[in-house]
Parts: structure tokens; sequence; C-alpha cells
């Protein structure tokens, strides 16, 4: 008894109570919310940038009704929670504008921390009219979640719950209603070997899961999928030789980048390319940080465009770096320290020598402008 006490009086001793801005709180890894400035467990009323409740924590737990709008993705999600649990409805809507049925983005019900009856979803189609998306009535835990494509309404991915949670085989299709992906939840989490499909025909395209976690090869160049690749994980962390492309929502299916990880980490030599395809930087990593000599430009595979040479520390450039534009006109040397230019820099141009700092350099020599450092 004695020691319940005690630690019930340590418990509101390192919590602070009281009104906080949102920008003011912080979420740890424990999920409570803190005192940015405290460190201490908050409790107390949160205001948005206007000063308007949103809502409140309970030594950092959400408890009661919270309006919590998300400005960079233009949502505002009217919620309720229990204790941090999720109770009764729950509704995202567009924002700016009027909480109306029409402006709806989701629509869930929560009962005991389950959702019940139909949990529906709605996205913009090309024409910016919100057009249901997704939906699933939940009868003691089990459904059938099926989602489409906002523009040509065919189903884009469906699958099973069992006990709130995904189970058994999920596929996807695209706006064609061609298959891209097919593989096994199991409890809600990815299980087994899932494949990806490039215009309905299996090439290959694996992702390997033990209980959700990545484990083994891994495949993937769909441009459905978030992660595209090769190589493998080991524990849900990359390792060995990897190539690595960009995605869809990155604007660009190109080759990103290649080399070694080690426990998840780059190390030694990798190259870097732009959304373009070229290849513009190669270099040495040391446990996730650029380290030793760079080369760096816009497509270092030509020598006859600008590139620069020198050394990193600490994923900072430091040390001598020259860089050659095309017909060697103009040629620039000169140092970094702590990643900013230093020292007297050279300058060849036009037959003529120039020296000085970088930033003065700039301004009498306005050929610079033109190239990255």
């Amino acid at each position: 008894m004695k020691k319940t006490f005690i630690l019930f009086i340590t418990t509101i001793l390192i919590s602070c109570s009281g009104e906080i801005y949102e920008d003011g709180i912080v979420v740890g890894e424990d999920g409570l919310a803190y005192d940015k400035e405290s460190n201490k467990v908050f409790s107390g009323q949160v205001l948005d940038k206007y000063g308007e409740k949103v809502g409140e924590y309970s030594r950092g737990i959400k408890d009661g009704p919270w309006l919590e709008i998300d400005y960079k993705n233009g949502t505002r999600k009217k919620a309720n929670y229990i204790k941090g649990t999720p109770d009764g409805e729950q509704i995202t809507y567009v924002f700016p504008g009027p909480m109306d049925n029409n402006k709806r983005l989701e629509y869930i019900k929560y009962e005991n921390g389950n959702p019940i009856g139909t949990w529906t979803k709605w996205s913009r189609d090309a024409e910016n009219r919100l057009r249901k998306t997704g939906e699933i009535v939940f009868e003691e835990g089990a459904g059938r979640w099926r989602e489409w494509d906002p523009n040509t309404l065919v189903v884009v991915r469906a699958g099973d719950y069992q006990n709130w949670k995904r189970n058994g085989l999920w596929k996807s299709w695209d706006a064609q209603e061609v298959i891209v992906s097919e593989g096994e939840y199991r409890e809600g989490k990815k299980v087994d070997k899932w494949i990806w499909y490039k215009d309905g025909e299996d090439k290959g395209w694996e992702e390997n899961y033990i209980e959700g976690t990545l484990e083994g090869k891994f495949f993937n160049l769909s441009p459905f999928s978030d992660i595209r690749g090769k190589g493998s994980f080991k524990e849900g962390v990359k390792t060995g030789d990897w190539e690595e492309y960009y995605t869809s929502a990155e604007g660009s299916l190109e080759k990103k980048q290649s080399g070694t990880y080690q426990f998840g980490k780059k190390t030694g030599l990798w190259s870097l390319y732009a959304k373009n395809g070229r290849r513009v930087a190669e270099g040495t990593y040391i446990n996730d940080q650029k380290e030793g000599e760079w080369t760096e430009g816009q497509d270092i595979d030509f020598g006859s465009r600008f590139f620069g040479k020198g050394t990193y520390k600490n994923n900072l450039k430091n040390g001598e770096w020259s860089y050659v534009a095309p017909r060697q006109n103009p040629t620039i040397n000169g140092f970094f320290t702590n990643g900013n230019p230093s020292g007297k820099w050279v300058v060849i141009y036009n037959k003529k020598k120039y020296e000085d700092s970088l930033e003065n350099l700039l301004k009498s020599v306005p050929k610079l402008k033109e190239f990255s450092f």
C-alpha cells in the first residue's frame, strides 16, 4: 500500500496541468503527451493557434471530445476518447469548410474501443468530387472491406476482417481491374510471401513477412508500392546490397540510390540518382553518414557537365573541394568547414583568376550563380 501511494504522489509531482497550445505538446515513445518546455506529462486543455480549445489530456492521455485539425493534409476530425480509447462517432471532414455530411472523408463509430456498424471512407476524384471509396459493415468484429477507385469505381482492394483485424487473403487491383498484389494477413499482420504483379503478370516481384515484419528477400518495382527496390530485410531492417527506386508519390519511378546497408545504416560506396535517372553523386558512408571522398554534380557520368570532388566528415562537407564546369570554364577551388564555405576560394574564368571568399566571388563572377556548391 505504501509503495502504491508513493508511486501516485510521484506521478502527480512529475505532471503539469493547465492550458497549452498544440505546438507546445510532444508525444513521447510511450504514447503520452508531454509539455515541451518542462518535459512533464501534461494534463489540461489544448488550444489551437487561434486560442480555441481542441481537446483535453488527462495525465498525457486524450480524454473527452477532441477536434483534431491536420493543416498539412487539409482534414478536421471530430472525435471522442475515454482514457485514450476511441469512443462513439469519429468523423473526419475536409478542412477548411463546414462540417457537413457532404464534406466527410471518413466515418467510424466505436464501442469499447472497437469499430461497430459501418465504417466508410471518401476520396476526391479527378473532378475534385468526393466519392465513396471504402466501406465495411462489422458484425461482431467481422466483415469484408472493399475499396474503390474514385474515378472508375472499380474495386481496387478487398479482404476480410475477423475479430476487428485483417485476416486471410487480401488482393489489390488497379483502376482497370488488373491485379496488382495479393498476400495473407494473420491477426492483422502480413505473413509469408506477398506477390506483386506487373500488368497482371507475375514477374517475380515479392515481399516476405514474419508476423507483419519484413524478413528476407525483397524485390518490388511495382509503381503501386510504397517501398520500391531490390534487397533484403533482417527483422524489418534493410541489410546487404540494395537498389532503391523513387515512388509514384515522389514523382518518379527511376532508380534513387544503390549501395550496402549494415544493421539498417548505409556503409561503404553509394551512388545517388536524380529523378530523371542521372547519377548525381557517388561516395562513401560510414554508419549512415557521408564520410571521405565524394563526387557530386548534375550528371557525374558525363565529364562535360558541372561536377565537384571533395571530402565529407560527419555528413558535412569538410576540407578541399574542386569544381569543374563544361570546357573547364570556370574551374573553382576552395575549402569547407562543417558544411560552410570558408577561407579564400580561387576561380579561373575566361582566362582570368579571381581570389576571394565564395560569398564575394558569387557577386564578382555572376557565372558562378549558375552552379550549386
